[in-house]
């Protein structure tokens, strides 16, 4: 009978479910050691009456102690690091794979860009679809989102030389392109993006933004 393939992210959750039980245990047995040694420490000397070299004979003794239970916890931190630094590359070498898959999809001309959506009279995207169902990228691979990294959904704002509008669907780009609008503002033309997850900002031209539908991989 063969045996259930686990997928990646399954082993990963595996993995760092047991980095999480290695800590737990590693701080309990610590804790438990040290309030022991503690107990054993209090117990039989008193301190108060306790002479001066009573007292180095009890420290000396506790460091003893002290010294394989310091041992077994850096080989265990150590044998935790490598766990992660393992986990750390394959997680990396999966996100260079999926950059590289986009950048040869970018290169062969199979992803439109929004300067091409804005002025295509071909469905390069459903026109009906809001700028939060499309992805977009840079020709590095990178993806990227639309509008301020504080910004709730997709956004490009586009003007007219007197008026700014904040468009968030294909059609009204393509429309407002059509009247003769630009992308960006006055002050700022072209196509505020950021890096997702970070507050980084960059102005682009529509013609380095490449989009792809969601789903569409």
């Amino acid at each position: 009978m063969s045996r259930p393939i686990r997928s990646s992210s399954g082993r990963r959750a595996s993995i760092r479910v047991l980095i999480s039980s290695f800590s737990w245990l590693i701080g309990a047995w610590a804790t438990d050691t040290l309030a022991n040694n503690c107990m054993a420490m209090a117990e039989p000397l008193n301190l108060g009456q306790a002479s001066d070299d009573e007292l180095a004979r009890r420290v000396r003794e506790i460091m003893a102690e002290m010294t394989p239970l310091e041992e077994a916890l850096g080989r265990l931190r150590a044998q935790i690091q490598q766990l992660v630094s393992e986990q750390k590359k394959r997680e990396r070498s999966l996100h260079l794979k999926a950059r590289m898959q986009v950048r040869t999809t970018v290169a062969q001309g199979q992803m439109p860009t929004l300067q091409q959506v804005a002025e295509s009279s071909n469905d390069l995207v459903p026109p009906e679809a809001s700028l939060a169902a499309l992805r977009f990228f840079r020709d590095s691979g990178t993806e990227i989102g639309l509008g301020y990294a504080t910004g709730r959904e997709p956004t490009v704002w586009m003007t007219n030389g007197s008026s700014t509008a904040a468009v968030k669907t294909v059609a009204e780009i393509r429309s407002r392109f059509l009247e003769g609008w630009d992308f960006g503002t006055a002050a700022h033309p072209g196509v505020r993006i950021h890096i997702p997850n970070s507050r980084t900002e960059k102005i682009l031209q529509p013609s380095e933004v490449f989009v792809r539908l969601k789903g569409g991989d």
